[in-house]
Formats: C-alpha cells, structure tokens, sequence
C-alpha cells in the first residue's frame, strides 16, 4: 500500500493542514486534488508540522502550488515546516521560491 498525504481544512479556511509523507508516493494522488485544497480566495497557509518526510517531489508539488496562486495574486504561505523539507530546499537552490512563514 501506498504512503498518502492527507490534507484537512482548519476552521481559517485559508489554512490546510497537510499530514503524512509528502514524497513521491504520496504526491500524484495530492496533486490530482490540488483544485480543493487551493480553492479560495486570498493567501493559503500550509500547516506543515504532522508532515512526517519529504522529498523532491514533495517540494515540486509545493512549487507548483506556489506558481499556480502566484497567477491568481495569491500567496503560498508555509508554517512549521521539518528540518527535511527546509534542507531539501535549501540544497536545491530553490528557497527563493517559498514562503516559510514561522
């Protein structure tokens, strides 16, 4: 069976809580209901702290996102995120396109 990343809505409808690995497993399936999880209108925040791992589609899924709001004037805003996912990105040489907001 296939790791999942689950994602739930907090009671601030701008915010989603993302839960579980965020790796390439888990992202196609995240990814196919990326049209509820960022529906809405100005900034999202992601909760990241029950993120358990992260890989680098983990950080593509996350760049995407951050593309797609950037077209609609919106901002990607990401909170509590691991030491993983911050390394990965930093690393990459793709911090620059992310917001972590904690």
């Amino acid at each position: 069976m296939a790791a999942t990343a689950t994602w739930s809505p907090q009671e601030d409808a701008a915010v989603i809580a993302l839960s579980g690995p965020l790796d390439r497993n888990s992202v196609p399936a995240l990814w196919q209901e990326r049209a509820k999880w960022l529906a809405g209108e100005g900034d999202l925040t992601l909760h990241l702290a029950d993120v358990e791992k992260v890989d680098s589609a983990g950080v593509a899924l996350l760049i995407q996102a951050q593309k797609i709001l950037k077209q609609q004037r919106r901002t990607l805003k990401l909170q509590h995120a691991n030491r993983q996912l911050r390394a990965i990105v930093e690393v990459s040489g793709v911090a620059d396109l992310l917001n972590f907001n904690d």
